[in-house]
């Protein structure tokens, strides 16, 4: 399967890890983004700091605010297009 890096946060409280992972497959009513450009806002760094309880389940893909193009697209998917350029202010959820 394609892999790609990924930020992680391992542990609440824990260290940051770049490592390898699954390239996601979109289910019905998601799209894939291939992420150009990504940051970490004020509240993903602020969970490993002050150990918040803002993810469930570790490891976990933080970095949510994004921005890239469309790779791939979910069933049912219509107001999409592959290639479409998009940004993305994502809830963690895992």
């Amino acid at each position: 399967m394609a892999q790609q890096k990924a930020l992680f946060l391992e542990s609440l409280g824990g260290e940051f890890a770049v490592r390898s992972t699954e390239i996601y497959k979109p289910e019905k009513g998601e799209i894939l983004v291939k992420v150009l450009a990504a940051a970490l806002n004020p509240v993903d760094w602020k969970v490993p700091v002050y150990k918040l309880p803002y993810v469930q389940h570790y490891p976990a893909i933080l970095g949510s605010d994004t921005a890239g193009t469309v790779e791939a697209l979910g069933e049912g998917v219509t107001s999409f297009s592959i290639g479409d350029r998009v940004f993305v202010i994502a809830l963690v959820i895992n």
